[in-house]
């Protein structure tokens, strides 16, 4: 019976362990979700101080036909560094000075590349300028400035405060600033992006048909310069044309010289920013405007035009140029290429602003290659700096909701995007590297690094914030385990109880024998005193007299 209850609280025990050794981890295993383990001291290391690793070094060689400076890019780079010394910087960069070498400029140029060259010309005066062509600066100086030495100064000044505007001006801090000025106007350029596509209109209000040489147009204006910026922003073209649709522009023939504030109450740009689809997440438009001649048939009043243009020019905010035509086309018009021209030479101006390459509306583009270049290393920092920031938001979004999946490839993308910022890094610190193709390289390893944090914040699982929180998974899991857990421990505890019982019942038997054994005792004992003799049952009796 012993042997029988002891093999019955093995088996129960052995049920109790399996439950809690294997069945309860296991289960909290499969319903536990995987959150893969980042590195979030690091990335608010770089939240913290996202520059210090950060010395951005512009290679510029120093050339002179004329006079024999040997010792001129010495000179003209202890000047830089005092300028520069002389603000606060947000970032921390400085030019490196080397002397003309023939060998690498040539090499340079074989492969189509070019560096920042100053070219020191004798003249009668003393000035400087920027060719449109090129990333050369030109400082003009006279003997009179060699003599007194003020010529390595003119030249830092000339290149820190000209040349390097945009870095100067964008990078620079005032007492009361911690942070950079904005690149341009953002209320009138679009968010940067690597990708923008280009829609071109041209809206009849009529329903004569049209046709427009825009091919040409675009080929002569526009692809060079679309080549020229290519490195900074990659455009897709479209080109479509639109019948009986004017926007109702004869509104605002009472108004004079109105401005885009006012032709934003009259007209409804989305219906036109809906009708094509497109991949790119941004979008630039170019919309050409002739009034019908049903309502307007002396023509939009509000129009100012000139001997050579018929038409106004207004830009949108971050949408992008609207060409208002003042007279309507006659039927079967033909929009020849001289009339588009002017167009587009406006459009590519404001093209700048609205990509936040000028900041003003009258400056001119005196140096556009100089100025690209500026703004190719201004994206990079800027890049560097979104990129930790979408970093720093998804650590954030992870501590906010514990429960959250960190799914594998989320780790990976965070962890390719930090190893590409090293690399980036060595390459922007690196004084010897520098060349446009150089400048191009950095900007397309900063446009992946903004890409892959962008993927690793908006991945599915994070971005549909899947988590199973753990009251959920008591409810949806209790229905199983409590009747389960309530069987495997009530069974426990009758075995244990039936136990008890037969134990007792063991106990009983003992006490009832013990008292039995003892009245038999007692009754030998009672039978000896009456004469029994050899336990038999007798009585003895008294003898005869006889």
């Amino acid at each position: 019976m012993t042997s029988l209850i002891t093999l019955r609280k093995s088996v129960a025990l052995s049920f109790v362990a399996l439950y809690l050794l294997i069945g309860v981890p296991l289960w909290y295993k499969l319903t536990t979700i995987y959150r893969a383990s980042l590195p979030i001291e690091y990335i608010q290391d770089l939240y913290n101080n996202k520059f210090k690793e950060i010395h951005l070094t512009i290679p510029v060689f120093v050339k002179s036909d004329t006079y024999r400076f040997p010792d001129i890019h010495d000179a003209v780079q202890i000047q830089v560094n005092h300028l520069l010394r002389s603000k606060r910087q947000y970032v921390d960069w400085s030019l490196e000075i080397f002397p003309y070498n023939e060998t690498i400029i040539d090499q340079a140029t074989a492969r189509g590349d070019d560096y920042h060259i100053v070219d020191l010309v004798l003249d009668e005066f003393v000035g400087y300028n920027l060719p449109y062509d090129s990333k050369t600066t030109i400082v003009y100086f006279d003997d009179t400035s060699v003599a007194s030495n003020d010529l390595p100064f003119f030249i830092a000044q000339t290149l820190v405060e000209h040349t390097f505007e945009l870095e100067w001006n964008h990078w620079s801090l005032k007492p009361d600033q911690n942070e950079p000025e904005q690149l341009a106007n953002s209320d009138i350029a679009v968010n940067y992006n690597p990708n923008i596509h280009l829609s071109m209109s041209l809206l009849n209000g009529d329903g004569s048909p049209v046709a427009w040489e825009i091919d040409n147009t675009l080929k002569n204006i526009f692809t060079p310069f679309r080549e020229m910026i290519s490195p900074l922003v990659n455009f897709t073209v479209d080109a479509q044309i639109a019948y009986y649709n004017d926007l109702n522009l004869y509104q605002l023939n009472n108004v004079s010289n109105p401005t885009w504030h006012d032709l934003s109450h009259v007209i409804d740009l989305s219906e036109l920013s809906t009708t094509n689809y497109f991949v790119e997440q941004n979008a630039i438009n170019l919309v050409i405007v002739f009034p019908g001649k049903e309502t307007n048939l002396d023509g939009l009043q509000f129009v100012n035009t000139n001997e050579e243009n018929q038409w106004g020019s207004f830009i949108v905010p971050q949408w992008g140029v609207l060409i208002v035509n003042k007279s309507p086309l006659e039927d079967n018009a033909l929009v020849t290429e001289n009339y588009l021209n002017p167009i587009m030479l406006k459009f590519v101006k404001d093209l700048l602003r609205l990509l936040g390459v000028l900041d003003t509306k009258d400056k001119e583009l005196s140096s556009p290659y100089i100025v690209i270049d500026s703004v190719k290393r201004i994206r990079i920092i800027d890049n560097l700096n979104k990129a930790v920031e979408t970093l720093w938001s998804l650590i954030k979004l992870t501590h906010q909701f514990q429960q959250m999946a960190i799914p594998q490839e989320v780790l990976e993308d965070i962890t390719n995007a930090l190893d590409m910022r090293l690399e980036l890094i060595d390459l922007l610190n690196n004084p010897h590297v520098g060349s446009n193709m150089d400048w191009n390289k950095a900007l397309l390893m900063s446009n992946e690094i903004v890409k892959s944090c962008e993927k690793a914040f908006f991945h599915g699982e994070m971005l549909q914030q899947n988590f199973f929180p753990q009251e959920h998974k008591l409810a949806v899991y209790l229905p199983l385990l409590g009747p389960l857990s309530v069987v495997i421990f009530s069974g426990v505890k009758a075995l244990f109880n039936e136990k008890k019982s037969e134990s007792e019942e063991d106990i009983t038997s003992k006490d009832e024998k013990k008292g039995l054994e003892e009245d038999i005792a007692e009754e030998l004992k009672e039978t000896k005193e009456l004469g029994a003799i050899d336990d038999k049952d007798s009585i003895s009796t008294p003898a005869s007299t006889d």
